[in-house]
């Protein structure tokens, strides 16, 4: 179908189907090449860019197009791939690289079929009508899938985020970031937060941290300097399992996000959230 206007179940369907399958077929890849010897790799500051993530990405992309030749794709290592129809496919390939490389089973496949708007392009991004998601752990063999007024799943069965009727008894997973700015905002954070929950962590990988929190694994997560793929799938599962997604784009391009359990959404705002420039916010 060529416009959203006359958009089914049917084809929602099978744009989550293609997100699974696509899914599906990198996690493979990062089983083979996970804690195998001869990884190649590019080694930048606090982060690492893998050839896995790259094969990862070459066989999401190719799923994609084999189905919806028109759409257009917003991927973390090729960037923008024009496409004349009105989808938006925004892709992760390899959710916790640093986790992957060091031998740490916790990564992720993250992939999301947004509405496109007609002058969307990576400056000017609408990230409002989120269609279909879906978000693989393969080590742990955990697949989340969400489609729009649909509901959420988590390896087939429907996913409603549980309550958490105190602050103290949830654990809360955070990030510090790339940049020495970022570390210290988080660490002022971590301060404010580690007196008021149980536990906090340190878990590494945006899109899986969001859809825990969707599960109730997590109580809820905190980033800061994320990009539209770490969190566009997870975002979808999350808030169709009825937990509370923030995302404030402080600057273009880079995104804080807060998200929790529904009942810590002003616990978790007022603690992590000071008054800061705010270009861009969605929820």
């Amino acid at each position: 179908m060529n416009s959203f206007s006359d958009a089914t179940a049917q084809w929602l369907v099978k744009v989550e189907e293609t997100a699974v399958f696509a899914a599906r077929r990198a996690g493979k890849i990062q089983m083979a090449h996970f804690r195998r010897a001869g990884m190649r790799h590019d080694r930048l500051l606090y982060d690492i860019k893998l050839e896995t993530d790259r094969i990862c990405e070459e066989a999401i992309v190719n799923t994609i197009r084999e189905r919806f030749r028109d759409h257009a794709i917003l991927t973390e290592e090729q960037g923008w791939l024009p496409g004349t129809g009105e989808a938006l496919w925004i892709v992760d390939p390899l959710d916790g690289t640093v986790n992957f490389w060091h031998g740490l089973p916790f990564f992720c496949v993250s992939i999301a079929c947004y509405q496109k708007e007609p002058n969307a392009s990576p400056e000017n991004l609408d990230l409002a009508t989120p269609l279909a998601a879906a978000v693989l752990l393969p080590y742990t063999h955990e697949l989340f899938t969400a489609r729009a007024g649909q509901g959420a799943f988590f390896n087939g069965s429907r996913l409603q985020t549980p309550a958490v009727e105190h602050l103290s008894d949830a654990v809360v997973s955070v990030s510090f970031g790339k940049r020495p700015a970022t570390m210290a905002l988080m660490t002022r954070r971590l301060d404010a937060l580690l007196p008021n929950v149980r536990k906090a962590r340190c878990l590494g990988a945006a899109a899986a941290e969001l859809c825990y929190v969707a599960a109730g694994f997590l109580g809820g997560t905190l980033y800061e300097g994320l990009k539209p793929w770490d969190f566009a799938a997870a975002r979808l599962i999350l808030k169709e399992a009825g937990g509370f997604f923030r995302a404030v784009e402080s600057e273009p391009g880079n995104w804080g996000v807060l998200a929790g359990a529904p009942d810590l959404h002003e616990a978790l705002h007022s603690i992590c959230f000071s008054p800061q420039s705010v270009t861009h916010q969605i929820n």
